[in-house]
C-alpha cells in the first residue's frame, strides 16, 4: 500500500473540505437564476421565453465543456482529465469561472439609454406580460391579456402626482389612473393605438428616457462561468473519492451533495437580499449592478479556493487507462450538437420556439435511432450498444430540465395576476418560494442520503421521518433570518408528508423510487395546473421534493451492467444536463402564448415526469432481460 492510500484509508484528506465549497458554488449559483430570470425579464423588457436565456446559456456550458473534453480525449486517445489530474482539473476550472465572473462585472454596466418615445416599435410588439421600464423606474408599460391593451404603472411617490394630474397624459388613458396599494403604483389602461401618444407625452413633459442593457453579454459571461462548473464538476466527483478511504467515498459525495442543495437553498435568499434588500412590499425598482458585489465575492472565493488546491499538496489518481474511443457513438453526439446549432440559428433568426422544439424532438429523434441502430450492430457504438444507457440518458435530459423549467418559470407564474395573489406577487416577494422549491431538493437528498449510513432498519424508518423535518426548519430558518414570512410557508409540511410516504413505498429501489416519485410529479403537477392560490403554488413547488432523488435512480438505472463502458457512459449522461438549458425556453415560450399563458405553460413539467414513470417501468424490464438484478443499487442522495 502506498503512502497516499495509507493516509486515504485512515481519514478523509482536509482538502475534501475546501472542495465542498465548490459544491456549494454549483449549487448557490444555479439556484440564485431562479430569481435572476424575473429580474432581468423586468429589467431587460424580455418575453418569458427571452429571460429563460440564462438557463440555456448556464447548462448549454455543461453539455459544451463536456463534448469538447469527450471529443478532445478522443483524438488524443487518452482520458485528459485522468492525464492532468483531478486537481488541476478543478483549479483551471475555478479560473474558467474567475474569467466569466470578472467578465460578468463590465457586461452589467454596459447600458444604452434613449428617449422613450423611440421605443413605439418594441412597445408594440411586445408579449403578453412583457414590459418596459424607464431608466428612472419611475414609470413601467406592460402589455396586458386583453387584446390590444396595455398598463400604464407609475411609482407612488412624491413624483406620482405630477404624473397622474398631468393633462396629456390623462388624454391617452381611458379612465385615469386608479392606486393599486399592494404594489404601491398608479395604473391606468390604453389601447395600442395610443402608445405613441403615451410616450410622446412622457418624451415631451417629462424627458422620460429608457436604458437598454446588454443582455446577450450576460448570457457570454454566464456561460463562461457555467463552463467552468462544467470542468469543476467532471473531475469533483471522482476527486472526492480520492480525498480519502475509498470504502466512504459514498458517505464525502452525499455530504457534498448535501452542502449543494444548502446553497441551492439559500442562493435565491442571498440573490434577493443583493437586488431588493429587506423590502416587504410593492412592485421594486432596482439596479442590476447591485449583482457586481455577488460576482466579485465569487471571484475571490473561486482563487482562495484555487489557491487552496494548487499549494496544498494532495493525492492524484493513478489510473492511466486506455481511452476507447467509439466512432458512432460519436456521430450521434455531433448529431446532438447539430441540433443545438439549429437551435442557435432559430435564436439569431428570432423563430425561438419552433426551432427550440424541433431541436428537442431532434435529439429525441438521433437517441432513438442510435437505439435501433446500435441494437443491430452493436460494433463501434461503446457505451451506447446498451439501450438502458439510450434510455437513460432522455432521462437525464428530461430530469435535469423539468427541474429547472419549474423553478425558473415559478417567478414569472407568481408575479401573475389571480394566480397566488388578485394582483400578482412583485419581485421582491417571490423569493422564499423559490428557496422552498430548491430547499425541497435539500429535504429529498438528506432523507435519500439515509440509505448509505450503517442503520437498523428501525432507525432508518424514524430518520426518514425526522430528517426531512430538520430540512424543513432549516429552509423556514433561512428564510426567517432574511425576515421573510414564513408562516405563509407551513402548510407546505402536508406536501413533505406525501414525499415521505413516497420514500416508504419506493422500499429503497432505484427503480421503484423514480416510477413513485414519477407519478407523484405528475399527480402534482396536475393538480397545480387545475387550481390556483397556494394550493397550487405548494403543488408546483413540492416537483422538488419529487426531482430531489432522481438522479442518482436515473443514473444507477442506465449504467448497470456496462461494464468497461461504466465511464464513458457516465460521461454522455452528464452531458445530458443540456436538458436544462432547452426545457425551459420551451415552457417561456408557450408562457408568452395568450391563449396559453404562463399557468398553464406548466404542462411542459407533466410530460416531462411522465416519461420519467416510463424510464422506471421500461428500464426494469430491459435489464431484467439482460439477467441484471435491477433493484440490488440503492438510491441515495446526490
Amino acid at each position: 500500500m502506498t503512502q497516499h492510500a495509507k493516509q486515504n484509508a485512515q481519514s478523509t484528506h482536509p482538502s475534501f473540505f475546501v472542495l465542498i465549497l465548490v459544491f456549494f458554488f454549483w449549487g448557490f449559483l444555479a439556484a440564485s437564476n431562479s430569481i435572476f430570470i424575473p429580474f432581468c425579464k423586468s429589467h431587460f423588457n424580455l418575453t418569458q421565453l427571452e429571460s429563460q436565456l440564462i438557463d440555456f446559456s448556464f447548462y448549454s456550458a455543461y453539455f459544451i465543456g463536456s463534448l469538447i473534453l469527450y471529443l478532445a480525449s478522443a483524438a488524443r486517445k487518452v482520458d485528459i482529465l485522468n492525464k492532468i489530474g483531478y486537481r488541476k482539473g478543478i483549479i483551471y476550472g475555478l479560473l474558467i469561472s474567475v474569467l466569466g465572473a470578472a467578465i460578468m462585472i463590465p457586461c452589467v454596466n454596459k447600458e444604452k439609454i434613449v428617449p422613450i418615445s423611440e421605443t413605439v416599435k418594441d412597445i408594440s410588439g411586445f408579449q403578453v406580460e412583457q414590459q418596459l421600464q424607464t431608466s428612472d423606474r419611475q414609470v413601467k408599460i406592460r402589455r396586458e391579456k386583453a387584446d390590444d391593451t396595455y398598463s400604464l404603472l407609475i411609482s407612488d411617490n412624491e413624483q406620482a402626482e405630477k404624473y397622474i394630474s398631468n393633462q396629456q397624459l390623462l388624454s391617452a388613458v381611458a379612465g385615469g389612473f386608479n392606486k393599486d396599494e399592494e404594489h404601491h403604483q398608479y395604473v391606468a389602461t390604453f389601447t395600442k393605438a395610443n402608445v405613441e401618444k403615451v410616450t410622446a407625452a412622457l418624451s415631451t413633459e417629462f424627458q422620460q428616457t429608457v436604458t437598454f442593457g446588454y443582455f446577450a453579454l450576460i448570457l457570454m459571461a454566464l456561460f463562461i462561468v457555467a463552463l467552468g462548473f462544467s470542468l469543476q464538476q467532471t473531475a469533483a466527483n471522482p476527486f472526492a473519492i480520492l480525498l480519502g478511504d475509498p470504502a466512504k467515498g459514498t458517505h464525502r459525495l452525499n455530504l457534498a451533495g448535501g452542502v449543494n442543495s444548502f446553497g441551492t437553498t439559500i442562493g435565491p435568499i442571498i440573490v434577493s437580499m443583493l437586488l431588493f434588500g429587506n423590502i416587504k412590499g410593492g412592485e421594486v425598482s432596482t439596479d442590476i449592478s447591485k449583482i457586481n458585489t455577488l460576482y466579485i465575492l465569487l471571484i475571490v472565493l473561486f482563487l482562495v479556493a484555487a489557491a487552496i488546491f494548487a499549494f496544498v499538496k494532495m493525492p492524484e489518481s493513478n489510473d492511466s487507462e486506455v481511452f476507447e474511443s467509439s466512432p458512432k457513438a460519436t456521430r450521434s453526439l455531433l448529431g446532438i450538437t447539430l441540433m443545438f446549432v439549429l437551435i442557435l440559428a432559430g435564436l439569431v433568426m428570432k423563430i425561438e420556439l419552433p426551432f427550440f422544439i424541433a431541436g428537442i424532438v431532434g435529439i429525441i429523434g438521433i437517441l432513438l435511432y442510435t437505439k435501433s441502430a446500435s441494437a443491430t450492430n452493436n460494433e463501434g457504438w461503446g457505451a451506447m450498444r446498451y439501450p438502458q444507457l439510450i434510455f437513460g440518458m432522455l432521462a437525464i435530459f428530461i430530469y435535469v430540465g423539468v427541474e429547472v423549467t419549474m423553478a425558473s418559470n415559478l417567478g414569472a407564474l407568481l408575479k401573475h395576476p389571480g394566480f397566488l395573489t388578485a394582483n400578482g406577487l412583485p419581485e421582491s416577494q417571490i423569493d422564499p418560494y423559490v428557496s422552498l422549491f430548491w430547499g425541497s431538493m435539500m429535504i429529498g437528498r438528506w432523507t435519500g442520503a439515509i440509505s448509505v449510513f450503517n442503520v437498523s432498519k428501525t432507525t432508518r424508518n424514524i430518520l426518514c421521518v425526522v430528517v426531512p423535518f430538520i430540512a424543513y426548519g432549516v429552509v423556514l430558518a433561512a428564510n426567517s433570518i432574511k425576515g421573510n414570512d414564513i408562516s405563509e410557508l407551513y402548510p407546505y409540511a402536508i406536501c413533505i408528508v406525501i414525499q415521505i410516504i413516497g420514500f416508504f413505498a419506493g422500499q429503497d429501489k432505484p427503480a421503484k423510487t423514480l416510477m413513485v416519485f414519477g407519478l407523484l410529479g405528475v399527480g402534482s403537477v396536475l393538480i397545480g395546473l387545475f387550481t390556483t392560490g397556494p394550493v397550487a403554488t405548494f403543488a408546483f413547488i413540492s416537483g422538488g421534493l419529487y426531482c430531489s432523488v432522481m438522479w442518482p435512480s436515473i443514473f444507477a438505472l442506465s449504467i448497470a451492467g456496462l461494464g468497461k463502458y461504466t465511464g464513458q457512459g457516465s460521461a454522455f449522461l452528464v452531458m445530458m444536463i443540456l436538458g436544462g438549458s432547452l426545457i425551459p425556453p420551451v415552457q417561456g415560450g408557450l408562457a408568452d402564448i395568450p391563449s396559453i399563458g404562463i399557468h398553464a405553460s406548466y404542462i411542459i413539467p407533466v410530460i416531462c415526469f411522465a416519461y420519467l414513470a416510463f424510464f422506471a417501468f421500461r428500464v426494469k424490464n430491459i435489464l431484467k432481460s439482460q439477467g441484471i438484478d435491477y433493484e440490488s443499487a440503492i438510491s441515495g442522495g446526490h
